[in-house]
């Protein structure tokens, strides 16, 4: 594919990122939070932005990695990536030391989560983005998902068998915003039907855009990558925070 942003000025590529996070604004409404993080690319000089926890929170993927990830490692029925056990259970083998021993456990944990688009952009594939997936351009790198958990547990009359309760189960969702240097992704083109002389490629629907194009302006000053961060909520999912039995 021919890239059409590399013939431009980094300040005439900056110029066209502006029109395509407004773009993205018309697609998906004036507060979408991936025409914000774009905004913030260009002009936030790389300090750190705050993200509303509403605007994550309840998105399948996040839904999916407390229900069926975090809660079943915070409960030991799944190793952490690398094998080991933890949670719950090694603290009531004494495994992993608390204080006091007895609980409650207080235990945080980090997990990364992965979108459909930010798989793509990992595996570095050329990746076509619909209209309809716009909105999703903040998770190109996935999410950090940090979770902050107190945890009691209390015996049964089965030996060696406890009933666990979640007594506090708070999140929050951070992320860095990189552009990977060697991925390009096909989008709705913002320039489509314009008339001006910057108009990148105004007869076509769609346009290419290689994200080295972005490390140009990056490098020429006009943009920076940073962190955002969403603000810590109560988690209070049944799914996610019921209560539960486990056995040492």
């Amino acid at each position: 594919m021919t890239d059409l942003l590399a013939r431009l000025s980094e300040r005439d590529v900056a110029a066209f990122y502006r029109r395509f996070a407004q773009s993205i604004q018309l697609a998906c409404g004036s507060d979408s939070v991936a025409a914000a993080l774009l905004l913030h690319w260009l002009d936030g000089g790389g300090q750190p932005k705050a993200v509303l926890a509403q605007d994550l929170r309840n998105l399948p993927e996040i839904r999916t990695y407390l229900r069926s990830t975090a809660r079943a490692v915070l409960l030991s029925l799944k190793p952490l990536p690398g094998g080991v056990l933890d949670g719950i259970v090694p603290r009531l083998r004494g495994t992993i030391k608390s204080n006091p021993p007895g609980g409650p456990y207080a235990i945080r944990m980090d997990g990364n989560v992965d979108t459909d688009l930010s798989s793509r952009a990992k595996a570095g594939k050329s990746m076509i983005v619909t209209a309809a997936e716009l909105g999703a351009l903040y998770a190109l790198d996935g999410w950090t998902v940090t979770s902050d958990v107190v945890m009691s547990a209390t015996p049964t009359a089965t030996p060696q068998q406890f009933d666990v309760k979640f007594e506090r189960w708070t999140c929050k969702v951070s992320a860095g915003y990189v552009w990977a240097g060697d991925a390009d992704m096909t989008v709705p083109n913002p320039d489509h039907g314009l008339s001006g002389k910057n108009a990148v490629s105004p007869g076509d629907t769609e346009i290419t855009i290689y994200n080295k194009n972005a490390i140009r302006v990056e490098n020429a000053g006009m943009a920076n990558p940073f962190v955002y961060e969403t603000d810590a909520w109560d988690e209070t999912d049944v799914a996610v925070i019921g209560p539960a039995q486990v056995r040492i």
